[in-house]
């Protein structure tokens, strides 16, 4: 396989920290013997680009400090134990013979247990592997990453699986091949989801956002303004998106927009997925062109299952099959127009956000001619595009909640832009904040919302609200 040092995960040698220490002996404890290495995959935080991944278009992420852990040795039965340090977590065990006989159930109420995560990205690295397998493992995991939070708990973890996997079994991938291979995998749990979460796991840089572009995957440091600083703060709402078909329901929702556009056009009449970008790829048209088609070809606030069949000249039995998911063919209606509209303004927004942070970087913003106030002047450009992305979930996207909106609106008071951050229904916001006022910022969130609203004991949020800079990528420790 081509390429330098760089293109693969790290090995380096164990960290001295305490957090590493305790797994090793909570490892020792259960197994009685030492761990052979440890991977790390970090959780991350999605600046600006949200619902648009899966669509096709570029988005803008950063890796977070908090992250799953992974303690492994490496066994000859061929069986895999997997624990969490956590006692709440229930462990598991199975033989590991092939992908094919990795059962990935959710419990009695539709809800993945936690595992299932793991068997997702051993089952993906199973199958690159075609089922040759050298080693089983015991594996015991440690995660400080809020779990449904929108702050990809769910997707470290399956990268994390699927790494130590591969690692153990002594393949060796690049960043961009495996985390393709994890947004793979994690579709094994049901979700329809994009490439971000995987992508900025395994190509993430310290003090850098990064650019992320799909179709081939590629990621591009951004420089934030000096001065910028992130600050994630939980709802105390969690929302698990594989739990429900939320997240399924646009996913879909997208594709048929784009199907009827591309039909009613006549540059697609077969029965294939296409998304949003590929059709603006098809039609060569710019982002703002895709927004007048959008209006124009898609007039309705609401599409029932017989005006889709009659757009696109299909029984009801060929829509459900081709282009709907197993949890959503039971719905009748579909928004497409808001969705569609979502997406394209959306990538207009990550597009402005890039070439800002560029220009800034460069030295070419001249507002006010100093380099204090210019400085200010594109974070607060930056925030407004934030803020119109929160705007357009919430309305367009339908997929904020009333406790992401509170901390919205507190933010908004402060003169801090913010915005709902991965999936939503619950989870986090992300705000931008100039350095000079995150003390004020954190604390008036903890005191309005989490006091006030939600009656929290003010000492124990430190655990809610933080503030955060951009993170390494994955790693593999040796011990």
């Amino acid at each position: 396989m081509n390429g330098n040092k760089s293109d693969y995960v790290p090995i380096v040698d164990l960290p001295a920290d305490s957090r590493m220490d305790k797994l090793s002996k909570a490892f020792y404890d259960e197994f009685q013997v030492k761990p052979t290495f440890i991977v790390r995959v970090p959780g991350r935080v999605n600046i600006i680009g949200e619902h648009i991944d899966y669509c096709g278009y570029p988005v803008l992420p950063m890796a977070l400090e908090q992250d799953i852990l992974v303690a492994a040795h490496c066994i000859e039965d061929g069986k895999l134990y997997v624990r969490n340090k956590s006692a709440k977590y229930k462990s598991m065990e199975l033989k590991i013979t092939s992908y094919d006989d990795i059962k990935i159930e959710p419990d009695n109420n539709g809800k993945p247990f936690w595992y299932n995560y793991v068997l997702c990205g051993i089952k993906g690295a199973l199958e690159h592997l075609k089922n040759k397998i050298n080693v089983g493992l015991q594996l015991l995991i440690d995660g400080n990453i809020p779990p449904a939070s929108g702050l990809s708990s769910s997707s470290a973890l399956v990268s994390a699986a699927c790494l130590t996997f591969l690692h153990a079994q002594g393949a060796k991938l690049s960043k961009t091949e495996i985390a393709s291979l994890c947004a793979k995998s994690e579709r094994y749990i049901g979700t329809q989801g994009g490439g971000m979460d995987q992508a900025i796991a395994f190509l993430a840089e310290k003090y850098c956002a990064q650019y992320i572009t799909f179709h081939p995957l590629k990621a591009v440091s951004v420089a934030l303004p000096e001065d910028a600083t992130f600050v994630v703060a939980h709802s105390l709402a969690e929302a698990n998106k594989a739990a429900t078909n939320d997240f399924n329901r646009r996913v879909i929702e997208c594709r048929l927009a784009a199907k009827i556009i591309a039909t009613s056009l006549n540059v697609s009449n077969d029965h294939t997925i296409i998304t949003l970008s590929q059709l603006q790829n098809m039609l060569k048209e710019d982002l703002k062109k895709m927004v007048l088609y959008v209006f124009y070809y898609l007039p309705n606030d609401l599409y029932t299952k017989k005006d889709i069949c009659q757009l696109l000249k299909i029984t009801e039995d060929e829509l459900n099959n081709i282009y709907l998911t197993p949890n959503t063919r039971h719905l009748t209606e579909f928004k497409l127009k808001q969705r569609a509209l979502h997406v394209y303004e959306e990538a207009m927004r990550v597009d402005d956000f890039r070439k800002m942070c560029i220009e800034q970087t460069n030295g070419k913003s001249t507002a006010n001619g100093q380099n204090g106030h210019v400085e200010e002047d594109v974070i607060g450009k930056l925030g407004e595009l934030m803020s119109r992305s929160h705007a357009s979930l919430k309305e367009l996207y339908e997929c904020s909640h009333e406790n992401l909106d509170s901390l919205v609106d507190i933010s908004q008071k402060m003169n801090v832009h913010a915005r709902v951050t991965g999936a939503g229904w619950g989870g986090c916001i992300v705000a931008l904040c100039h350095k000079d006022k995150v003390n004020d910022y954190i604390e008036a969130l903890k005191e309005e919302y989490y006091v006030k609203k939600c009656n929290k004991d003010k000492n124990k949020t430190d655990a809610y609200v933080f503030a955060t800079s951009p993170n390494y990528g994955a790693a593999i420790y040796k011990i």
